[in-house]
């Protein structure tokens, strides 16, 4: 084949484009801007990612949130109360960046301020909290996965930390979930679920089903009664080098390893 018959099409962005879109201000401007096409394709893409994490077992009842920021000061959220499983476009709300409410029917969630913290501080388009089994398995008992054991874990999500405890809504887990989010775009609350941040709102919820696999592979590994086993330093690199070359954050001086201990014992190293 002639190689100069090849292409190379960028990666597609599927993001709201907040920064160059409409940035309502009056009640006329948001009343008009919160049932405009491009908002209604939002919202749609809402409800279809809380079908995800339902029908995934990632909710139950009214748990769970998903938001995504649609302005300079405007947030789209879910209601609280409502189950993601179930919901329609009419049932999302507007907020501004303190969580006041701007449009929608129904109340909106109280772990809003969680998302937006989250959105500052990782500069994330997209916010998911739900409460994955697996990953729950970890975080009730105050841990996070190991590291460096299986690439697609450590290129999506890096080192995932753990937010300590903190009454749900409270300006106390946004502040330390906003610290968590400089770590990784995935964050473990503790004794609670996992908050996730994407570019846009899919984006989000692959992370969330990204982690609780992961998870779930490590327990099921655990009852196997061989030793887990990291790669080497080289790979680890590797896959720094790819997280960043897909636009995804690595703190500045990170170590390579979150840890080398799991269920009670030092994993060995395999390869480079």
């Amino acid at each position: 084949m002639d190689k100069k018959l090849y292409i190379h099409p960028p990666l597609v962005s599927r993001s709201y484009d907040w920064e160059g879109g409409p940035q309502p201000k009056t009640r006329k401007e948001l009343d008009k801007f919160f049932v405009s096409p491009a908002i209604e394709k939002v919202k749609s893409q809402i409800c279809e990612m809380g079908r995800r994490i339902y029908a995934r077992g990632y909710t139950d009842g009214n748990g769970g949130n998903i938001s995504v920021r649609v302005g300079q000061d405007l947030v789209l959220c879910t209601p609280t109360l409502c189950s993601k499983g179930f919901m329609e476009p009419k049932d999302i709300c507007l907020v501004d960046m303190e969580a006041g409410q701007l449009c929608g029917y129904r109340p909106r969630t109280s772990e809003v301020k969680v998302h937006i913290a989250m959105m500052q501080a990782s500069g994330m388009n997209a916010c998911i909290h739900c409460h994955p089994p697996h990953c729950n398995a970890f975080l009730f008992a105050g841990q996070v996965p190991p590291s460096g054991i299986n690439p697609e874990a450590d290129i999506f999500f890096n080192q995932i930390p753990l937010a300590p405890y903190g009454t749900p809504g409270s300006a106390e887990v946004a502040e330390s979930v906003a610290k968590a989010a400089k770590l990784s775009n995935v964050v473990f609350m503790e004794n609670h679920g996992i908050v996730c941040g994407g570019r846009d709102v899919e984006e989000a919820e692959w992370f969330a089903e990204n982690a609780d696999a992961y998870c779930h592979v490590l327990l099921l590994a655990a009852g196997h009664g061989a030793k887990l086993q990291q790669v080497g330093k080289k790979s680890v690199a590797d896959f720094i080098a790819i997280r960043k070359s897909l636009g995804l954050g690595v703190p500045e001086g990170q170590k390579l390893y979150n840890t080398n201990k799991f269920n009670g014992y030092t994993m060995k190293k395999v390869g480079k």
